[in-house]
């Protein structure tokens, strides 16, 4: 058995019968024993007998122990004279672990496991072995080292025309050009009948890479007179491709066809027709022939040649693409009837249009025509509305509305199998429209900016004129959006919210129709504004999702509204008017969460705008606009207390308020009356409302910045009025939290109003002990130290303490220096003393627990 292998070289592997020298198959079962397969098969049982001589290495490691340990168990043979003979003995098991009892069996070691079985490859080819660790496979070396060798020949054929071209005469090229393809080729269909076809289609490459370099060296020859490198390098194209045709064809018994070959005809097309772009001066007459010959290849390769078929069909695809798009740019060139239809691509846009009937009409495929007549229906439009571009706007806009809603209409009437031959044309005609009606927006953008800052309600638009035709702006948006229904349509009929969203676009659009002549700002804007009353009533006319969205375009439109009145004040206090009524409306009747909370948002922004406008548009100082915006904020945020009302109104007011503060004649004085408002709005919001309490955390900084301000204004310089106002507010707040929270602690309800009411006076005392302030500022700490004591509350007892001994000690330092040294050393001294004797102390005591620790058990 030791000698026994799967991979033998003189048996068969499928009947193991003899095999002779030099036979190609199995004279009993007719094998291919030469094939390419039995090559890959004769690896993979020479990678079999490698692993079951390994398998045999492992049993033989995990059998020698036992042997061995069996061999030394088993007692002697019996004595054949002596008595009846007992019961031979069972053959012992490997050693055994401790058992928990005597009869306990022990159970053998488990069999090592199996090594990985090779992955089967899919698609039923036969198995190949799998490279270990991530190698390279046994069948991609032929792979590699055929291609390396194939690039290694063109690359030393060309090295050597280049070196030996000069010294070569015309003969000498010639012959060895021709020997090298010759040589190539034949080399390439020898291989191929000895079934290698990896060689035989590396080999192959180079015949054809050969072909190339023949026609190279035949323009270098003259042979194509005094032509361009255009007709050398398409005659290297059709070369290339009728030889790849001809490699291809030759088939040998039952084997198949080289593929190299096939792909190199499309290779070969696509390098001709760059050939031809550059010889001729007719580049649409040359794509279009030679889109019909690679329709005409492909359709006869498509069973006897197939790879070719899809090389020549790809290339062909190409060419029609850029012929196509060469068309379409031509057109755009010379945008004119003359230039498209009498000297220009017109004819080429209406071949490529017709050649894209043709797959699916010969292949009789029903998919295939309706997207080809949908492509060629696009270009048939742009073959219509390319001659209008050079025309006015006004003129292109009317053809190519004219045609995108003839293109709808047949959207609407076509079946609907046939409506994808409309798609197209109408989506990029719909787009175009719409890029009309943004330069038409555009031009009433600067017609408004023209404007310039007016204090009028009577504002004119009167310059600059539109470019396009403003009676065209409103068809041009609704053909879209009907397109847009009409794709998006079920059950065959278009739904309801399509006609409310055809409204508010067809007012939108007449609004910048109206914009573009010469009226009053203020008509533009109050359209508008209808357009925006009109959107929200549709929208709560409607539910969910719709009525939020119709809603959200209210507010929207409303709000681009103030925008467009910005050069005029008082048409911007009408349009904030506006705003905030809709806000209103959509905040306390709409039935969605997402439009109320929306609407809310906007409500701030709006009342402010309203009222700084209006006080402008009536010549009302801006240093009094301040109080008025804060205090309607202020109103806004406690009569709605909720976070999307409230947010936006503090943002506003910090926005607001500052150029009102600015503009006012005494700054600090208006700072410090719109501090003392804001602090008033805090406090009524948190005495009115339970859930703003908290807000009067921020109400008391607010009041003492205000009274900082005011000091500050009138030049008082002394902390004390800065400090304890804020500071008996604070401690006040905290008895009211201790009275109604009996068990919270003094540190967070009376720690900071007693730090801020002392430690200011404190840092005044340490500058100048001997004086009043002093004074008052120990009593003031001697009452707080008995409170505390008496009510065995800490914050009063440790700051009374602390800072009453500051005090105290600052007080001693003037007189520090009539003490002799020796009494500030003693001090230290005994100080010092004193805390090393408790120190050791404690180390003894800790030594001593340590050692009782010690003597437990």
């Amino acid at each position: 058995m030791d000698d026994m292998r799967y991979a033998d070289p003189d048996l068969c592997p499928d009947c193991r019968s003899d095999l002779h020298s030099g036979v190609s198959t199995c004279p009993t079962c007719a094998l291919p024993v030469r094939h390419a397969l039995a090559v890959e098969l004769f690896a993979t049982l020479t990678r079999a007998d490698t692993l079951v001589a390994q398998l045999r290495s492992v049993a033989a490691a995990a059998t020698a122990p036992a042997a061995r340990t069996a061999t030394a168990l088993v007692p002697p043979a019996p004595d054949p004279t002596a008595g009846p003979t007992a019961a031979p003995p069972r053959p012992a098991a490997a050693p055994a672990a401790p058992a928990a009892g005597p009869s306990t069996p022990t159970p053998p070691p488990p069999p090592p496991p199996p090594p990985p079985a090779p992955q089967q490859p899919t698609g039923g080819a036969a198995p190949y072995p799998a490279p270990a660790g991530g190698g390279v496979g046994v069948s991609a070396i032929p792979k590699i080292l055929l291609g390396l060798g194939a690039l290694c020949l063109l690359v030393a054929a060309i090295a050597f025309l280049a070196v030996s071209w000069s010294i070569l005469g015309v003969g000498g090229r010639t012959a060895v050009l021709l020997t090298l393809t010759a040589a190539a080729t034949g080399g390439a269909l020898l291989l191929n009948r000895f079934q290698l076809r990896i060689a035989g289609e590396s080999m192959s490459v180079v015949a054809l890479g050969m072909l190339g370099l023949d026609v190279l060296g035949a323009n270098a020859a003259g042979w194509f007179g005094d032509s361009s490198a255009g007709w050398a390098v398409a005659a290297g194209g059709a070369v290339m491709a009728l030889g790849g045709t001809g490699l291809a064809l030759p088939r040998f018994g039952d084997g198949p066809r080289l593929v190299a070959p096939q792909v190199f005809v499309g290779v070969g097309y696509l390098v001709g027709w760059g050939g031809l772009l550059a010889a001729m001066d007719h580049e649409l007459i040359a794509g279009h022939a030679l889109v019909v010959l690679g329709a005409g290849v492909t359709w006869l390769s498509r069973t006897a040649l197939p790879v070719r078929a899809w090389s020549v069909g790809i290339a062909t695809s190409v060419v029609w693409s850029a012929t196509a798009l060469l068309g379409v740019v031509l057109a755009f060139a010379e945008p004119s009837l003359h230039g498209v239809w009498v000297d220009g691509a017109g004819w080429s846009l209406l071949a490529s249009a017709a050649t894209l009937l043709a797959p699916g009409l010969v292949l009789r495929r029903r998919e295939l025509v309706v997207g080809g007549a949908s492509v060629g229906a696009l270009l048939v439009t742009i073959a219509l509305i390319a001659p209008s571009v050079d025309e006015s706007a006004r003129i292109a806009g009317a053809v190519t509305l004219a045609v995108t809603a003839a293109w709808v209409a047949a959207y609407r009437l076509l079946p609907t199998t046939l409506r994808l031959v409309a798609t197209a044309p109408a989506a990029i005609g719909s787009l175009a429209l719409l890029a009309f009606d943004a330069v038409a927006g555009l031009v009433v953008l600067a017609r408004i900016a023209e404007v310039g800052s007016d204090s009028s309600f009577t504002v004119l638009l009167d310059e600059p004129n539109p470019v396009t035709e403003p009676l065209l702006t409103v068809p041009s948006a609704l053909v879209p959006v009907v397109f847009l229904a009409l794709l998006l349509e079920r059950d065959g009929r278009v739904g309801a919210p399509w006609w409310r969203i055809g409204a508010l676009v067809g007012g939108v659009a007449a609004v910048a129709t109206l914009a573009s002549y010469d009226v009053p700002l203020a008509v533009v804007v109050a359209c508008l504004g209808v357009v925006a009353i009109g959107s929200l009533a549709l929208g709560l006319a409607d539910s969910g999702a719709r009525q939020t969205g119709f809603g959200l375009v209210a507010l929207g439109i409303s709000a681009a509204g103030v925008l467009l009145a910005l050069p005029s004040t008082p048409i911007v206090a009408v349009a904030s008017g506006i705003v905030l009524g809709l806000a209103l409306i959509a905040h306390f009747v709409g039935r969605t969460s997402e439009l109320r909370g929306f609407a809310a948002v906007t409500l701030a922004p709006a009342l402010a705008v309203l009222v700084w406008t209006t006080g402008l548009a009536n010549d009302v100082d801006a240093g009094r606009l301040g109080i008025p915006v804060l205090v309607l904020l202020g109103v806004l945020a406690i009569a709605r207390p909720r976070l999307e009302v409230e947010i936006p109104a503090v943002l506003v007011a910090a926005v607001a308020v500052p150029p009102a503060i600015f503009a006012a004649t005494d700054a600090g004085g208006s700072l410090a009356l719109h501090l003392v408002v804001a602090g008033a709005l805090l406090s009524a919001s948190a005495l009115i409302h339970e859930s703003r309490r908290d807000l009067v955390w921020a109400a008391v900084p607010v009041f003492a910045l205000a009274s900082w301000v005011w000091f500050g204004d009138k030049g008082v310089t002394d902390p004390e009025p800065y400090t304890l106002p804020i500071a008996a507010a604070l401690t006040l707040l905290g008895l009211v939290h201790l009275r109604r929270h009996p068990d919270a602690g003094t540190e967070l309800a009376l720690l900071p109003g007693l730090l801020l009411g002392t430690l200011p006076s404190l840092v005044w005392v340490l500058g100048d002990p001997v004086s009043l302030r002093a004074l008052i500022l120990g009593g003031a700490c001697l009452a707080l130290t008995i409170v505390g004591a008496a009510l065995r509350w800490s914050a009063p007892l440790i700051v009374g303490s602390v800072v009453g001994a500051v005090v105290v000690l600052r007080e001693i330092g003037p007189y520090a220096g009539d003490v002799p040294q020796w009494v500030w050393i003693g001090l230290a001294g005994a100080l010092l003393t004193t805390i090393g004797i408790t120190w050791e102390r404690r180390l003894l005591e800790i030594r001593q627990a340590v050692g009782m620790l010690g003597r437990l058990r």
